[in-house]
């Protein structure tokens, strides 16, 4: 297997004919058919089904296009890094945020980069944390903020902040005084949550097993923006990170109770991979991102959060 039979198969992926690929590539169309025969022959796999219009991936040939990618970024990286002049970075980094952190940070991460880096590249992701932690293990991205992660195989954690978990609901006169709620109250609310193994989902169903708490999940929906509208709409409440639902509570939208004896902790750590964390654009990508992680929660973007201690700068 080699470099540029694995360009040609992502080209013939993309394209979804050998016949375009070839014209694209201007590599003639036998010597493309050879090419993925040699590759599909090394693998011992059908990568590609053959058909009128042209051809689809196979479940193999859509495991290898993902990491094919993964790998020719990497090559792109090393010619970019060599040409790239000794005080600048080059390349193409990949990073995945949660919806809610990637709203308070991904717009500050993207401008630090475009000023301190021009001839880098930054592609964000955004997903669930499950997601994330899956995209990671599968090297589709370079670094990741990711909420309560489990420990992940060739995956470097660090914590970065811990924040509060609130319960949010519909606003309604006899609830909205009350500041706090407690696990036995918590049993008896209708509960809007994300499915398993949403990270989430996990860390509460741990804490309400530890707490001798029965929840009523009403409701299964890993979309947070969804189910904010479900909750505005009163079909029930959810557990959420106090950022989450910040904006929505300052305007009336929806009532935020703090969750109390005993609080329920969340914590936001950065994952790398390990093989990442040594290259010097991935690595100057983590400083930045725990920079501006640091930097909104002491400006109180991050509602909530504290940040841990060894980070504190």
């Amino acid at each position: 297997m080699d470099i540029r039979g694995l360009r040609y198969f992502v080209q013939v992926a993309r394209a979804g004919s050998v016949s375009r690929a070839s014209v694209i590539l201007n590599v003639a169309q036998p010597a493309l058919s050879r090419q993925l025969m040699k590759l599909e022959e090394e693998l011992g796999v059908s990568l590609f089904v053959r058909h009128g219009r042209g051809v689809r991936l196979t479940r193999a040939g859509s495991s290898l296009l993902e990491h094919a990618n993964a790998v020719l970024r990497q090559v792109d990286q090393i010619s970019e890094l060599v040409r790239a002049p000794e005080t600048s970075f080059a390349g193409h980094v990949v990073l995945g945020v949660p919806p809610a952190a990637g709203l308070i940070i991904a717009p500050v991460v993207v401008e630090i980069l475009r000023e301190r880096w021009p001839h880098a590249s930054l592609h964000v992701r955004e997903g669930i944390s499950s997601s994330l932690e899956e995209w990671l293990l599968d090297r589709r991205l370079d670094l990741a903020i990711l909420y309560n992660p489990p420990p992940l195989d060739g995956i470097v954690l660090t914590p970065i902040l811990h924040e509060r978990m609130v319960a949010a609901g519909p606003m309604t006169e006899s609830q909205m005084s009350a500041r706090t709620i407690n696990w036995r109250d918590l049993s008896g609310l209708p509960l809007i949550l994300p499915s398993l193994p949403h990270s989430n989902r996990r860390l509460i169903e741990q804490a309400a097993i530890q707490r001798g708490a029965r929840l009523d999940v009403v409701f299964e929906v890993d979309s947070v923006t969804m189910t904010k509208a479900m909750i505005k709409r009163g079909l029930g409440w959810t557990i959420l990170a106090h950022a989450a639902v910040a904006g929505e509570a300052e305007r009336g939208e929806l009532q935020v109770r703090v969750i109390d004896r005993p609080p329920l902790i969340s914590t936001v750590s950065i994952g790398i991979p390990m093989e990442t964390q040594s290259t010097p654009l991935a690595h100057e990508l983590f400083d930045v991102v725990r920079g501006v992680i640091v930097e909104r929660v002491a400006a109180g973007a991050w509602y909530g959060a504290k940040v841990v201690d060894d980070y504190v700068r």
